[in-house]
């Protein structure tokens, strides 16, 4: 039998303003995946050299990240990424008759399960944001009960970029006896974590976000907090993630995280700059707009554009080679409006006319320049009719 091989398709050349949605992996992390792939394929679990090399290269990694963060390297767990991070947390820790705070704008990761947990019987209060896309903290507190287990919010909306009082919010938990999760994969990797004089407990991550490879993320457990794995069947990960680990990728992440670490006030600046260059275009070409949400994440701008639908707008800006999001990427495929602005209260027609532009560090202004001019014409032409 003739085997054929995989053909790769080649990407139709983009400008990419979806990086909320992923990163390009960064060059040097996909040379180091590469080569550890190709040299270091021994089973970390095995106790000869072979495999103690690729349980050094895992060790060192989980080393590096817990430093980036400010924790114990044996605080850090590797998983799949900020979807597994958080399934481990509210299903290894929530039973019948406890109470969950969650927010009602969280990743799907969360609140599709906070939604099975609730038919399961588990107690279960969703704290909307306000108008500003922010999760207050009196609403929190307001929401705790005597059963009440475990809160988890969002650390940035991954539709809005709005940036929670996670500290604050973390603070009010710990004074409760509260355990607190927050799931930090669009915070990571932007703006520096310093996890050893905060309160809380568990913290998710994922490597896409910042430009590492996808399929692997990371989770905090501080140190006394028990939970119990989804994957049993094995000792990895202190007995809380069964399977044979994902050398290269640890390692691929850990990097990520360290190129991220070096160049925080670079990239911020540099995004910084490029939004105010985006937003200034946008003025001057006299489009009609708004951008929602206050105390956002430096490149992830949600813009009303009340001139055109937002799907339409994306598919439009598509055909030209310009790729966008409408809410997020994991909703992106429909054609309703997003949740997020939804739950801030914003009017339907409004939010349907709402999409997401994040901008990454490989952004050039005239690369905003032709953003800005087609979504001119897309938006003119639209209005026209």
């Amino acid at each position: 039998m003739k085997i054929t091989p995989i053909k790769l398709l080649m990407a139709t050349p983009q400008l990419y303003f979806d990086i909320a949605a992923t990163t390009p992996i960064d060059k040097d992390v996909a040379s180091l995946i590469n080569k550890i792939n190709l040299e270091n394929f021994g089973n970390p679990s095995s106790i000869h050299s072979i495999g103690q090399q690729a349980h050094n290269i895992i060790e060192r990694s989980r080393i590096s990240v817990s430093n980036i963060l400010n924790c114990k390297s044996s605080e850090i767990l590797f998983t799949s990424g900020g979807s597994e991070s958080n399934n481990i947390i509210l299903k290894g820790l929530l039973s019948p008759k406890d109470h969950l705070i969650t927010s009602s704008y969280e990743h799907p990761s969360v609140l599709a399960l906070a939604n099975e947990l609730k038919e399961q019987g588990i107690d279960v209060t969703y704290i909307k944001p306000n108008q500003d896309g922010l999760i207050e903290v009196e609403k929190i507190k307001e929401a705790l009960k005597n059963n009440t287990k475990l809160v988890s919010i969002m650390y940035v909306n991954n539709e809005i970029g709005t940036i929670n009082p996670i500290n604050k919010i973390a603070e009010i938990c710990h004074k409760n006896d509260v355990l607190f999760h927050t799931d930090a994969v669009q915070y990571a990797g932007k703006e520096k974590i310093n996890l050893s004089n905060s309160k809380i407990d568990f913290l998710s991550i994922g490597a896409h976000k910042f430009y590492g490879p996808k399929g692997i993320g990371a989770l905090y457990c501080k140190s006394g907090k028990k939970i119990y794995p989804l994957i049993s069947g094995g000792g990895q990960e202190n007995g809380l993630r069964a399977g044979t680990e994902n050398i290269s990728s640890i390692a691929g992440m850990s990097l990520a995280l360290e190129i991220a670490e070096e160049n925080y006030e670079n990239n911020k600046n540099t995004i910084l700059d490029l939004e105010k260059y985006f937003i200034n275009a946008l003025n001057t070409a006299n489009i009609n707009y708004r951008i929602n949400g206050l105390n956002r994440i430096p490149g992830i701008l949600n813009i009303t554009f009340f001139d055109v639908k937002g799907h339409s707008l994306l598919m439009n800006l598509d055909m030209l080679g310009i790729a966008i999001s409408y809410g997020s990427a994991c909703s992106s495929g429909s054609a309703n409006a997003p949740l997020a602005l939804l739950e801030m209260g914003m009017p339907k027609d409004e939010a349907s006319c709402s999409v997401r532009i994040s901008i990454g560090k490989m952004i050039k202004k005239e690369n905003i320049d032709k953003l800005v001019n087609s979504l001119s014409d897309i938006i003119l032409r639209t209005y026209k009719k």
